[in-house]
């Protein structure tokens, strides 16, 4: 979860949700999370919902309900995801969620670790579309919004095989910026990952791909995932 959830205070409504386990003691929202997944969650869906989509809760706290709805599948949260994408610079809730190791925002690449491990969830609640489609969306910014490696929980063997045309378009513009400016963000070990990824389908693209990439002076730890791709799975 977050690194700054520690010093924010949810309100009551979110504390009740996400602050007290299926038993009424406190618990952590990861734990909350994870329990849920039992079957839990159905007690707590429609509040959650309507704490979505209240403009008037506090961002952070529908980020939280966001994360949660998401991890268990549900199309309401797979749907927020797809919005958020859609315009990510102006969601309310940026910075609910921030990586002070790289120094930059986190709510993104948390909310690909939500979709991407909802794999386990959609078959019982019926929204493998919403899933991929959620996937897809954020795959598509990439090139734009912080993951860091993140990212890899979207790369799925399912995904990527849904997707590899939004990959590669990403990928594209990716390089593109890294030639025309410095993102505060590491794009570059952003880019390789999704690069390393399609190699599993298109070796060829891979390559070629991975070669642009070099040349754009992506950073040292995206040089590192390239060569750690080629000397695991020899390019050629």
């Amino acid at each position: 979860m977050p690194d700054n959830v520690g010093s924010w205070k949810p309100g009551p409504k979110v504390t009740e949700l996400l602050f007290v386990d299926f038993d009424g003691l406190t618990a952590d929202p990861d734990d909350v999370i994870s329990d849920g997944l039992d079957g839990g969650y159905r007690e707590r869906t429609k509040a959650l919902r309507e704490v979505l989509r209240d403009p008037g809760e506090d961002p952070a706290g529908r980020f939280l309900a966001c994360v949660a709805l998401t991890r268990w599948g549900d199309p309401v949260g797979y749907e927020t995801v797809v919005q958020g994408a859609g315009s990510p610079e102006s969601v309310p809730w940026r910075g609910a969620a921030y990586d002070r190791l790289y120094g930059h925002d986190d709510t993104f690449g948390v909310l690909a670790d939500a979709v991407g491990d909802s794999s386990d969830m959609v078959e019982e609640r019926g929204t493998a579309d919403q899933r991929l489609e959620a996937a897809a969306s954020l795959l598509n910014v990439a090139d734009r919004v912080p993951f860091d490696r993140h990212i890899s929980s979207l790369l799925h063997q399912d995904v990527v095989a849904a997707c590899p045309d939004v990959i590669k378009a990403t990928v594209a513009r990716g390089v593109v910026r890294l030639t025309e400016e410095s993102p505060r963000h590491d794009l570059g070990l952003q880019l390789a990952l999704l690069i390393e990824a399609v190699g599993r389908v298109d070796r060829s693209w891979s390559e070629e791909a991975a070669c642009h990439l070099a040349a754009a002076h992506p950073g040292e730890r995206a040089l590192k995932e390239l060569s750690a791709d080629r000397d695991g799975r020899p390019l050629g």
